[in-house]
This record gives C-alpha cells, structure tokens and sequence, in this order.
C-alpha cells in the first residue's frame, strides 16, 4: 500500500487560531484528512514544525519539518526524504472533504515522477501523489530560493487527471476545499451539511 503524507505545517494567520485542530463537526481538521487515508495507506503520516500538538492521533507517525523555514515545500521535503517506497500519497491537512474516491483514482492513475489533477482550469498540487525520484531536483528549486509548491510542480513533468474524471469521484469537487478562514468552516458546516460531520 502507498504511504500517505499530510502536510500540517501551516500558521493558520487567517484563522486566528490553529486551524487544523479547530474542530469541524465531532472531529479535528487534520482527523478528518487523515480519515480519508487510512483505508488507502498502509502508513501515514503527520508533517509539521511542531508535532506535540498532534500527540493525541492515532496510528500514525509524527515528522517534524527538516527545514527551518516554515512553508509547505519544506514539508513536501520532509516526506519525500521520509519516503520508504518509490512515491507517497501527499494532502494538506485543510482539505476536510477529501473522496477517498478520488484518492483512489489518483494513485491507480498515478505515474513518476508527479500525478496531480486540473480542475476549474487549475493545476492541483494537492491532493497529489509524488515519487521520491523527485528529491534531487527539489532540493535544488528550494536551494535557488524557490518557495512555492505551485511554481515547483510546473518547473517539473507531471502527469495530470482531468476535471471530467475528477468529477466522476466528487463530483462537486469538494475534496480540493481548502478551509483558511473560519467563514470557510462555516460555509461547509452550512452548505454540505452539519449531519455529515456531526451524524
């Protein structure tokens, strides 16, 4: 099975709080990504700068960020150097309404060095699945004072899933809902529904 990766790293500036322990429903932000990994990964992890906060998960493994700087490619990093097979299952720890559907569909589909899907004309970088083949040339793009995923993925080959197929797993495409902002929380709670996450 695929490792999996939740990249837990971010400050949460717009939220006013850590956004990822917030909880949505009866559960945890980074609870409910991490639900959606554990039917596809035999393991799974937690990146972050500082992984005491998620002492209280279960059955998975806490990796704190090898780089100092606090951005999401230095937790790609981190998981990439971590990595035990030839790729990994990568999410953000803000995407509460990850399919496992579409999860599926992306590692079946997934081929090196870099799978992603395009949706509403946009490149994804997460979900995504990322080989560690990847490695060398992304120490190299962070090396030359590189720090954005988005710019990363583009510099590299890359396969890509389409919005059709996208949408025959989700097909509101709510798995790419990130939650910044309380409003957003609130926005999901009100428009999907507090049953789904409080049933």
């Amino acid at each position: 099975m695929i490792e999996g990766f939740i990249l837990a790293g971010g400050r949460s500036r717009r939220f006013g709080q850590d956004k990822l322990l917030y909880l949505l429903g009866r559960k945890s932000l980074v609870e409910h990504a991490l639900d959606s990994l554990r039917s596809l990964c035999g393991k799974i992890y937690i990146v972050a700068k500082d992984t005491r906060k998620f002492h209280f998960l279960k059955d998975v493994e806490l990796l704190q960020d090898k780089m100092e700087k606090q951005f999401v490619l230095s937790g790609l990093y981190t998981a990439l150097v971590n990595l035990k097979g030839e790729k990994g299952l990568v999410v953000a720890g803000d995407m509460p309404l990850l399919r496992e559907s579409l999860l599926k569909r992306l590692v079946k589909r997934s081929a090196p060095p870099l799978t992603l899907f395009r949706v509403c004309g946009r490149l994804q970088p997460l979900p995504g699945v990322y080989y560690g083949e990847l490695l060398p040339e992304l120490e190299a793009y962070i090396k030359q004072g590189g720090e954005r995923l988005l710019d990363f993925v583009e510099s590299v080959p890359y396969k890509e899933i389409g919005e059709e197929e996208a949408r025959e797993c989700d097909p509101g495409l709510l798995s790419f809902l990130n939650v910044n902002t309380r409003e957003d929380a609130e926005f999901i709670l009100n428009i999907y529904g507090r049953e789904v996450f409080e049933g």
